[in-house]
């Protein structure tokens, strides 16, 4: 359950940049990293602290006496890894459904950054380099992307969180 509401809570820290219109234009995306990486920050850590408070008191009514350091970090973990997969398929959703011209601003962005480069190089090795580009801006690989890094850091700053609850800090 917590898995699910970290990843809607990662989309909605991808809507509200959307909602200021951060993503029309490639000077937008530039600004729009920072505020979306903090509400996605700030959101993560409350849905984390919300899980790990639902499994010490399920923990409690249990009877057992604490929430053990194992099974926190097996929380973080499994937790982590839902929100991954919702963030990947809300992210994928948002720029198929939602804002399918962000491909195209992001494909501008970097074809602009590379194009000297591009230039120099042979057909064939431009036309490879392209492809890469153009997956690289896809709604597959920004869903890819964003899934990948909520459980790598999710899971390390969800054990974190819970390792500093449980010593007291």
């Amino acid at each position: 359950l917590y898995g699910l509401y970290l990843g809607l809570s990662q989309l909605l820290a991808t809507l509200a940049v959307f909602a200021f219109g951060l993503h029309s234009s490639a000077e937008g995306l530039a600004r729009a990293q920072r505020p979306e990486s903090i509400i996605g920050f700030v959101l993560m850590m409350i849905v984390l602290g919300l899980a790990y408070r639902a499994a010490k008191k399920a923990s409690f009514a249990r009877g057992a006496p604490d929430l053990a350091l194992g099974a926190s970090a097996k929380l973080a973990t499994l937790t982590a890894v839902v929100g991954g997969v919702i963030v990947g398929l809300t992210q994928w959703l948002y720029v198929v459904l939602l804002n399918p011209r962000l491909v195209e601003v992001q494909r501008a962005a970097v074809m602009e950054r590379v194009g000297p480069d591009l230039a120099k190089l042979s057909a064939e090795e431009a036309a490879a380099l392209t492809e890469k580009i153009d997956f690289a801006t896809s709604a597959v690989a920004r869903g890819i992307v964003f899934g990948i890094n909520t459980v790598l850091f999710a899971a390390l700053l969800g054990t974190m969180e819970m390792v500093l609850a449980k010593s007291d800090m």
